[in-house]
């Protein structure tokens, strides 16, 4: 099945930093919300592809001082400068227990992004878009 654009529905804030003749083809939120006892909840962050690049909105873990810390980032990546993307799976703290969690890792000339994705499923999907666009493009 060929891949169509998404014309309606994208939120502002990627639709400001897309340039004039660019098309999405893939968009999901990725929100994920904080387990028992914990204060977090959910937020708007995203994903896209495009017939160029990757966009995102998401919190990242970074070290910082050999401690986890969770980083709102926004970034784009243009398709001739990733390498790969591979899906991993983890553990982490969600309040009171642990629980599975997935990331997309992108890697780019200028290192590795993970992104983290609520599901396995989604992963792969959004993998599989960016496989298809890499061969139609």
């Amino acid at each position: 099945m060929p891949l169509t654009p998404i014309t309606e529905g994208l939120p502002s804030e990627l639709s400001v930093q897309l340039m004039s003749v660019e098309k999405v083809y893939y968009f999901s939120f990725i929100s994920m919300k904080g387990g028992c006892g914990s204060s977090g909840h959910k937020e708007n962050h995203w994903i896209a592809l495009t017939d160029k690049r990757v966009l995102y909105k998401t919190k990242v873990s970074e070290k910082k001082s050999g401690v986890d810390v969770f980083v709102l980032k926004e970034g784009i990546l243009p398709f001739d400068k990733i390498s790969f993307l591979e899906v991993t799976e983890g553990q982490q703290s969600n309040g009171c227990s642990r629980s599975k969690v997935f990331q997309l890792r992108i890697s780019t000339s200028g290192g590795t992004v993970s992104i983290p994705v609520p599901t396995q499923e989604k992963c792969y999907e959004i993998r599989k878009v960016f496989t298809e666009l890499g061969q139609n493009g």
